[in-house]
């Protein structure tokens, strides 16, 4: 008996684009290419009617991007290349964010765990890409709950105090919860290992995986906006600064 769950593409179409649109975001270092490639995850988390997030990733990189476009206006070497350094991977982080964001909800986690069984991923990839992904809601809320429990403390914990009181911060907030993220990992782990994720030999699937005109039109669109960022990455006749 298979289960009919509504999904509008293929899991390993969206697997396929999140991959090569991270690892497109982590290859490319020139400012129009870097845009581009913003504008490109900004259009698919539109499909995704990811609305909020698409607002608020778009907003924290013009800000980088901003400050990196200063960054020549200010005298302080060290401060300058901290911008710099900061800001490098700030733009890589957002794209890896968007990406997994639109992963999210264009597909649901049985449909990940079926495609990576029938795409024959291995071990050492398919079970902490599934501990991450399952775990993001998770730190969510623990984080909630610890800000609530500081809060009923008396204890503040906003972003003008953290960088106020950066290292009382990073022990009230940062060390309790990679303690609860190594535990939760752990547990998680195990789950997944007893639900005999190991064993891909002769399994059964309830989750029917089937490419359509949707899944063409995604990849062809994927395909041709690849070519333009890596046409702008690699030619020497397109200079643009933000």
């Amino acid at each position: 008996m298979k289960m009919n769950v509504k999904k509008e593409l293929d899991p390993r179409t969206v697997l396929g684009i999140v991959f090569i649109l991270v690892m497109l975001g982590l290859a490319i270092n020139k400012p129009l290419p870097s845009h581009v490639l913003l504008i490109i995850c900004n259009i698919y988390l539109l499909t995704a009617k990811a609305y909020c997030e698409c607002v608020l990733y778009s907003v924290i990189y013009i800000i980088i991007a901003g400050l990196m476009f200063y960054i020549h206006h200010i005298p302080n070497t060290t401060v300058a290349l901290t911008i710099v350094s900061i800001s490098y991977f700030v733009h890589k982080f957002i794209i890896a964010i968007m990406m997994i964001e639109f992963l999210k909800r264009k597909t649901s986690m049985p449909y990940v765990i079926s495609a990576m069984q029938t795409m024959k991923f291995p071990n050492a990839v398919a079970i902490p890409f599934i501990v991450i992904l399952r775990y993001m809601p998770t730190l969510k809320e623990d984080y909630r709950h610890l800000k609530d429990s500081l809060k009923i403390r008396g204890l503040r914990t906003s972003g003008v105090q953290f960088f106020i009181h950066p290292i009382r911060s990073l022990e009230f907030m940062i060390v309790p919860i990679l303690f609860r993220s190594i535990r939760v990992a752990e547990e998680l782990s195990t789950s997944v290992l007893l639900r005999g994720i190991e064993n891909y030999k002769n399994r059964t699937n309830i989750y029917p995986l089937k490419f359509t005109k949707t899944d063409f039109v995604y990849g062809l669109c994927t395909a041709i906006a690849v070519g333009a960022v890596s046409y702008l990455q690699f030619s020497n006749r397109v200079e643009f600064m933000f």
